[in-house]
């Protein structure tokens, strides 16, 4: 076939397409209308219904119904916008701090009257980022590096019913907030329950024990470095007060200001407890070495690994935190 003979026919062959696609839109067209005419003659048969009110029984069961149901107990504010970056377990970042403001009651400073005098507390929560994630029995626990274990032997978010719990360090009660540390939970997760952590009913009575891949992972330890220009913007960044305060907007409007961290050393330990926990997936930890950044408080921190050796080679504010930040609304 010459030049000219297959230009003319891909030229012809376009033709055909372009037949084909009106025929469509035509077929498309009917179908519209056909949908609209059958929709429209529903709702009128369903007008001319005469709809019984529910009875008082049928009230009261809707009533229970409501009130069985699961809400949030408030707002949460956190220093992790992303889960990627956010420690996967309480406690693996002590500098961690976020917030959680009552508003299921007209008086929340009453509900949390007592509160502070406990020195933790457990959070209830939901995973409320899982999408459309299909739980299964079995689950690769990012320790053991792909391996499986069933889905009751481990921590995975993903479970039958997206419940999560974490215990963390109460900081102090202002009002109808509470102010908390060592948190593993991103901005704006809904939380259930608050319930004080007591040592005599939580501490087992005999000695605890774990799965050796808890104790002895067969994940190899990281070590961490910070370049010269990460080092110079920690030094330079405005950092939090001392004190426990409840976050508004105004504070998303300051550049180069943390949020949530108070000292140079407690973003800097805070950023190498992360990264010393490895929150890569398993994906990218098979992909081998690799540059990846995680947002936390308010900057954004890239890690270039190479092997066991990660180096923290950048810190800043950038478009895709002030982003972030803008729909977190604290």
């Amino acid at each position: 076939m010459s030049q000219t003979d297959a230009l003319n026919q891909i030229k012809q062959d376009a033709l055909d397409l372009k037949s084909s696609l009106n025929s469509l839109k035509e077929l498309f067209l009917e179908l519209s209308s056909e949908f609209y005419k059958s929709l429209n003659e529903a709702r009128g048969l369903l007008s001319n219904q005469n709809v019984q009110p529910p009875t008082v029984n049928e009230k009261e069961k809707c009533q229970q119904k409501e009130d069985k149901s699961v809400k949030s107990i408030g707002i949460f504010r956190s220093c992790f916008l992303t889960k990627n970056g956010t420690p996967r377990q309480p406690g693996i970042c002590p500098y961690a701090r976020g917030s959680l403001t009552i508003t299921c009651f007209n008086n929340p400073e009453h509900s949390l009257d007592g509160l502070s005098k406990f020195s933790h507390v457990w959070l209830l929560f939901l995973f409320h980022e899982n999408g459309d994630y299909i739980p299964r029995s079995k689950v690769s626990p990012p320790r053991l590096n792909g391996e499986k274990v069933g889905v009751f032997a481990s921590r995975s978010p993903h479970r039958p019913n997206n419940v999560g719990m974490s215990l963390v360090k109460l900081e102090g009660v202002s009002g109808g907030t509470l102010f908390l540390s060592g948190v593993d939970l991103i901005d704006g997760t809904p939380i259930l329950d608050v319930k004080p952590y007591i040592t005599v009913y939580d501490t087992p009575s005999s000695t605890p024990s774990a799965a050796p891949w808890i104790t002895y992972p067969p994940t190899k330890p990281l070590t961490i470095s910070f370049s010269d220009n990460a080092l110079s913007v920690l030094a330079q960044l405005k950092y939090a007060s001392g004190e426990n305060i409840v976050l508004s907007k105004r504070s998303l409007r300051k550049k180069n200001c943390l949020r949530f961290f108070r000292s140079q050393e407690e973003l800097k330990q805070s950023i190498s407890d992360i990264i010393l926990a490895d929150p890569r997936s398993i994906f990218r930890k098979k992909q081998g070495d690799t540059t990846f950044s995680f947002p936390i408080d308010s900057v954004d921190v890239t890690v270039k690994v190479e092997g066991v050796f990660v180096t923290v080679v950048d810190i800043g504010q950038t478009e895709y935190v002030r982003g972030l930040l803008k729909r977190a609304g604290s």
